[in-house]
């Protein structure tokens, strides 16, 4: 009997706890969804050919002015880094690589109020490598050889256009 009486215990005060921290407001306001783009480029291109290290630090450079309420926040050119977070190498059956960029750090902004990640994929070949497979399956062991086909490299080059979100009214 004290065993059930613990257990409905424990459901009533989970419940009562659930309820009320729906009832909580949170110490930020994102439902204000105005935001002010940030478009960047790569100082220098990289590849996932060259061997890229995971948590190295990229530089940009801002590709036009941007303003806010008729205010100047950045500068044309100038510099913004990132952090090369995650490099997924190109795998076997057409898989592509890619590169993920976040922690945008661009002076004078908290990075609270930026939602800065970036993810460049390389050519998918797996379109065409599956059913090249399945078509070369009956023929014993030749199937198996579209394996090796790899996927694309992803590259960032200077022409690509990497644009960062600024929300100017968060906390």
């Amino acid at each position: 009997m004290n065993r059930l009486f613990l257990f409905f215990f424990i459901i009533v005060l989970g419940c009562f706890q659930q309820s009320f921290a729906v009832n909580s407001t949170l110490p930020y306001d994102y439902s204000d969804t105005h935001s002010v783009p940030i478009k960047l480029s790569i100082v220098e291109p990289i590849s996932t050919k060259d061997g890229l290290l995971e948590g190295s630090k990229l530089k940009f450079k801002v590709k036009d002015d941007v303003k806010y309420n008729g205010q100047l926040i950045l500068k044309k050119d100038t510099v913004v880094t990132g952090v090369l977070e995650t490099v997924v190498p190109r795998g076997m059956n057409g898989f592509p690589a890619e590169i993920i960029v976040d922690n945008f750090e661009v002076a004078g902004i908290s990075n609270s109020k930026l939602i800065s990640t970036y993810t460049k994929k390389g050519q998918n070949r797996c379109l065409w490598v599956y059913p090249l497979k399945w078509a070369l399956t009956p023929i014993p062991f030749v199937g198996s050889t579209t394996n090796f086909i790899l996927g694309g490299h992803a590259k960032i080059k200077k022409s690509d256009v990497i644009t960062i979100y600024y929300y100017p009214n968060w906390k």
